[in-house]
């Protein structure tokens, strides 16, 4: 299980828009059961640790702010699903070859 297995996972997701709905309205438990019957082979500490880091670039790296309450980026969290948010605000922000 791997770091490296989330990240794919969330480029699927971004290229995938059936796979994305599919998982969309599940909870973390859920998605890690499914995800490993898909073929994606990852832990929540490896979704938590991968989040942490490409939120952080977004904010510090991309948008030039501070990591705190009122950076930009949480806004889009509000009103959307946690993999909906991850995938349009987030990953979107990366080119697969930083995403690698």
């Amino acid at each position: 299980m791997s770091e490296s297995e989330f990240v794919r996972f969330l480029e699927a997701a971004r290229s995938d828009p059936d796979l994305l709905a599919r998982y969309s309205p599940m909870d973390l438990p859920r998605v890690l059961f499914h995800a490993r019957n898909d073929g994606f082979a990852f832990t929540e500490d490896d979704a938590g640790q991968v989040i942490g880091r490409l939120e952080a670039g977004v904010i510090l790296d991309k948008d030039k702010e501070p990591f705190n309450g009122s950076s930009t980026l949480w806004r889009h969290m509000w009103g959307t699903r946690y993999l909906d948010y991850l995938v349009d605000h987030v990953v979107s922000r990366y080119s697969r070859e930083e995403l690698s």
